[in-house]
């Protein structure tokens, strides 16, 4: 009998004991927390950009400046410059990296865009930022991105 009632008594002290950890310790967790009431934005945007064919390689090249206008650094972002032909229709899509921008912070971009060699075919892109791993296809080390077809076009 006296054995059962220690142990109601420690059971009792550790589900107090668990009780007060978990109060004190999840407030802290929440206020450490950056998802809390005030979230920091990532946004990069484009500030200049320009295309035209590289004389030299026949590659059509888009240049420009973005700009991260949001409140945390970005460690790192991909400005995905995708190209259509006259018809609207996708001819591929490469990226160039941009890292460690401070909020304000501007920096320069430079893509050379798909079809390689082949600029003359370019009409139109787009340049989108993407804030995740830009895949690759299998065996391929060029940047080329695969990407859906598309029959809207794209806004320049």
């Amino acid at each position: 009998m006296e054995y059962t009632k220690v142990l109601y008594f420690l059971v009792l002290c550790i589900i107090i004991l668990t009780v007060i950890v978990l109060y004190l310790f999840f407030p802290l967790l929440e206020l450490s927390s950056p998802l809390k009431n005030s979230r920091q934005i990532q946004t990069i945007t484009v500030v200049e950009q320009s295309g035209e064919i590289n004389t030299h390689s026949g590659t059509y090249v888009v240049t420009g400046t973005a700009q991260n206008t949001g409140t945390t650094t970005i460690v790192k972002v991909y400005l995905v410059a995708t190209t259509y032909d006259a018809n609207g229709t996708l001819l591929g899509s490469t990226y160039d990296a941009l890292v460690n921008l401070k909020p304000g912070e501007r920096a320069s971009f430079r893509i050379e865009t798909w079809p390689y060699y082949q600029g003359y075919l370019v009409a139109q892109y787009s340049i989108v930022p993407d804030y995740n791993y830009v895949p690759t296809l299998p065996g391929r080390s060029d940047g080329y991105i695969p990407t859906p077809v598309s029959t809207v076009k794209p806004t320049i």
